[in-house]
């Protein structure tokens, strides 16, 4: 098998990351699994060999020789079909709920563990444009980091790709203002031909990154242009930067990254217009969030998913008030709850906000996002009830904080195994474990499952037309 080799077949599972998968024979016997992005169960495609990987074949899609009957009638994204944000957008949006409930089943399953998700909240459908029907989820993302490719491309990298780009046209992830924000950054660079665009191989250039964030609720946008070297623009320059994209938000910064590690994140920040912030707002409370902050990237389903971490504090409250004589009203006074990987206070205050008689501790790895979990827990008239810390989970400087609830929402790669073994051995009432990647979270569970029982499993939507979802586990200690 040599690069560009093509093969064919017909798609009968995914894989962990959502691509499609067929078998070939191998010679001497046996079988070899080929992954082919953008498919679906029952495609026949053809694909082009790429590289070897873990024992499979990773292919390119060629073509659809006979669509599945999981595949949309008509393309979701015409001028782009291979949109790198969007590999399941060309699967019928109730089949995409199905498949992620039956991939995370079959985890917990092959896991060893009996429960089940009980339900996939999903994503509610987006408001219409003249162009695209109101059933798409189309325009859900509240931040896209749009890349700068070194022929000045503006827009993503090709899917499995680090140094090949995709000049962006069209956006149906953020807004439809975003290709206009982008024509006028493109506007700019031709007006500016010594600002050059980054080069990842060289590790030259100027303009690495076009950030823009939005708060869906509030109206308010900021837009970053993440640079090398801030020194390269003149005030003139950015006098002239801002004119361009003065029209599209009241926030406009320029971001120094300096490292040559490929991050859409500012070291140091210069507003050309507004501030490096802006606001949004979620189930009424409003949320300062900064350039380089954390925030759920799905505002409507990030509602969501505060009432479903709320519904399980107040149902583990309703469990303990059944075997006790006297009932709280909702939470005991002075119960307490940890909101660990708080960032900039996302549940901490909203769950200060919704029960009066709990108090609540934060702990995040960067101050920066704790000093502004404090100027937002003032803002939502919180800030008696609320206090944040920083530091690393893992250096458990947050072990002497007494809380009857935890709530874990730790990044992809999941809990450090000093934190497990640290809340094991804390072993608060409840543990509530946010996650972005259940297969790290089906792993953990075993470990939990040594002192807690699951008593819930909710999945919510929020990242349509992809294979990610979000996953909330209420566990309990279990009685001695």
């Amino acid at each position: 098998m040599k690069f560009g080799d093509l093969l064919t077949g017909t798609i009968t599972r995914f894989d962990e990351k959502g691509r499609g998968v067929f078998d070939i024979q191998k010679g001497g016997g046996g079988v070899r699994p080929v992954l082919v992005p953008f498919t679906t169960i029952g495609d026949t495609v053809e694909a082009m060999f790429v590289k070897r990987q873990e024992g499979c074949l990773v292919t390119d899609l060629v073509r659809i020789i006979a669509p599945g009957p999981t595949r949309r009638s008509a393309p979701i994204s015409p001028s782009l079909p291979q949109n790198p944000g969007m590999i399941w957008g060309d699967i019928t949006y109730d089949d995409q709920i199905r498949f992620k409930q039956e991939m995370i089943d079959e985890a917990l399953k092959n896991a060893g563990h009996n429960e089940c998700v009980e339900k996939i909240i999903p994503c509610p459908p987006t408001v219409g444009t003249n162009k695209y029907e109101a059933n798409e989820r189309l325009y859900y993302r509240n931040r896209m980091d749009y890349v700068v490719g070194w022929k000045g491309e503006i827009g993503l990298k090709e899917y499995g790709s680090w140094n090949r780009y995709i000049d962006l046209k069209d956006c149906l992830l953020l807004s439809p203002d975003a290709p206009k924000i982008l024509d006028a950054v493109r506007a700019s660079m031709k007006q500016h031909p010594n600002l050059k665009p980054w080069d990842s191989k060289k590790q030259t250039g100027d303009i690495r990154y076009v950030v823009i964030r939005e708060g869906k609720n509030t109206g308010e946008r900021l837009i970053a242009l993440i640079v090398k070297d801030l020194s390269r623009f003149s005030d003139e320059t950015r006098e002239e930067l801002k004119d361009q994209l003065d029209a599209f938000a009241n926030n406009i910064c320029l971001a120094e990254n300096p490292a040559l590690t490929d991050l859409s994140f500012g070291r140091t920040i210069v507003p050309l217009k507004g501030k490096e912030s802006f606001d949004e707002i979620i189930n009424g409370t409003r949320y300062t969030i900064q350039l380089n902050s954390f925030f759920q990237t799905n505002s409507v389903m990030a509602a969501k998913l505060q009432d479903v971490v709320a519904g399980m504090v107040e149902e583990r409250s309703e469990e303990r008030g059944a075997r006790s004589e006297n009932p709280p009203s909702l939470l005991a006074p002075r119960s307490s709850l940890l909101d660990l990987y708080c960032g900039l206070g996302f549940f901490a205050i909203n769950m200060a906000q919704r029960f009066p008689d709990i108090n609540v501790a934060g702990y995040e790895i960067y101050k920066q996002m704790t000093d502004l979990a404090d100027e937002n827990a003032k803002q939502n008239g919180v800030a008696d009830r609320c206090t944040f810390a920083s530091g690393k989970a893992e250096d458990l400087s947050w072990k002497d904080i007494e809380a009857d609830i935890v709530i874990v929402d730790p990044p992809r790669a999941g809990l450090h195994h000093t934190v497990i073994e640290t809340l094991l051995d804390k072993a608060p009432q409840t543990i509530i474990y946010v996650s972005c990647n259940f297969h790290h979270l089906v792993d953990e569970l075993t470990q939990f499952k040594t002192k807690y029982s699951i008593k819930e499993i909710t999945a919510l939507d929020l990242f349509p037309h992809t294979p990610h979802v979000e996953v909330v586990t209420r566990l309990e200690k279990q009685e001695m």
